[in-house]
This record gives C-alpha cells, structure tokens and sequence, in this order.
C-alpha cells in the first residue's frame, strides 16, 4: 500500500492493565479503521496476563510505565508521532469510520476537538444493567446539557499541538481527567465538532467489578469537582 504524506497522521493511545479481556476487540478495530494514517501506542501498567502479547501482535508500540489512565495518556502523547491524538481504553471498540470522519471534521471545520457517540454494552445481567443506565443517561446529557451545568461525554479525539497547550491531562486524577481537560480546552475557546460513527464500551462482567471501578473513581471526585465546578454524574 503506497501512503499518501499529504494525510495527516493519528497517534492513537490506549492505557491497559491486565486488560486480555478486551484488547484483542480494541486493537483489532483500530487495526481494521477505513483511514489507515494511524499508530497505535499502549502504555501497559506490567499487567500480569497476556495484555502485551495481544498488543505485540497488532504491531503496536509499547511502553510499559506503572500509571493510572491519566499519566499514561501523557506518556503516550509524549511518544506519539501523529497530527491528532485519539484516547482509547481498552474495553472500546471502533466502528469503522470513526478515524475518518474525526481526521474530517478536524480538517475540514477546523475542530480542535471531536466528540465520539459512545454506546454502552454488558454481557451478563448486571452489566447490562450498567449499560441500559449509562446509555439512558447519554440520551439525557445530550437532551439537557445546554440548560445545565452538567458533566457529558466528552471529546476522544483531539489535534494533538492543543492538548499539548492546554497542559494535558492532571496526572493525579483517578476520575475525570477526560472531562478537566476538555474544561480547560473549551475556555481556551478550541473549536469542537461530533461524529456520526459510534464506540462502543464493554462494561464489567461483574458486581463485584462494577463497585471496584465506581470505588476506584470516587477517590478523584472531590478533586475532580473543586477543579471544574460541574455536577457530577459517573458513567
């Protein structure tokens, strides 16, 4: 395959920990994306399964750095090579279009920023029962968000030079650091634009996974609120 240089390249980053779950669906739908102008960078918390072999096999970049999201985001922009940014998490899976159309959007209207429609999916009875009220809760934010001041979805896909201005993610952030930095990027006036093509998040398989992710974010909310003022919804 010939590569076109005039296209702008998409450094994407996807933090994991013991993530085997879920890996081979993410990576492989970055691997298989319409827009092919893309790298694929995990920063790996020396998961103790097969995260990096997984990784290895789709050819991506490796770091392995002991982190939460929030650092490991920055590691992976520090190392990046691309013109936009794309954050993945591990239990994410891309439609086939979504690089595309960001890479458009960002190009064509000048969008710093570009939000993701995100759909939420269980397998199990109470991780579908997660995923009906998060999906419910989306349908909401995007109703209301403009009569309140409430926290919703925010941007995944980002022109890299503006994440870089706006000083990146707060590494102390267990919670939230997604929805801070888009604070800070939507005072500086970045222009943002959504996509059509959607994402789709695997939620845990377990209650027990369910409560231990919700724990683990709630030691970020305070900081998280003092820090942007908004309401807080978890999702």
């Amino acid at each position: 395959m010939r590569i076109n240089l005039k296209k702008p390249k998409v450094s994407v980053v996807v933090p994991t920990y013991d993530s085997e779950r879920t890996l081979s669906k993410c990576l492989k739908s970055v691997y298989n994306q319409s827009y092919p102008y893309h790298e694929t960078i995990v920063i790996d918390s020396f998961s103790h399964d097969n995260t990096v072999n997984i990784a290895k096999g789709f050819g991506a970049i490796i770091i392995q750095r002991k982190c939460n999201p929030a650092l490991a985001r920055n590691i992976g922009v520090a190392n990046s090579t691309g013109n936009y940014v794309l954050f993945l998490d591990s239990d994410q899976v891309l439609s086939a279009n979504v690089i595309e159309e960001c890479v458009e959007k960002s190009a064509t209207g000048e969008a710093g920023m570009v939000r993701i429609p995100e759909v939420f999916i269980g397998k199990g009875f109470w991780s579908h029962c997660s995923a009906v009220w998060k999906n419910s809760y989306g349908k909401v934010e995007r109703a209301y968000w403009h009569k309140r001041n409430i926290t919703r979805g925010e941007p995944r896909f980002f022109a890299k030079g503006q994440v870089v201005q706006a000083g990146m993610f707060k590494n102390g952030l267990l919670w939230g650091e997604d929805y801070d930095l888009y604070n800070r990027m939507n005072k500086m006036k970045i222009k943002e634009a959504t996509c059509e093509s959607e994402v789709y998040h695997f939620e845990p398989t377990s209650v027990g996974k369910i409560l231990l992710k919700l724990f683990r974010y709630g030691k970020s909310l305070q900081d998280f609120r003092q820090d942007s003022g908004c309401l807080l919804y978890t999702s």
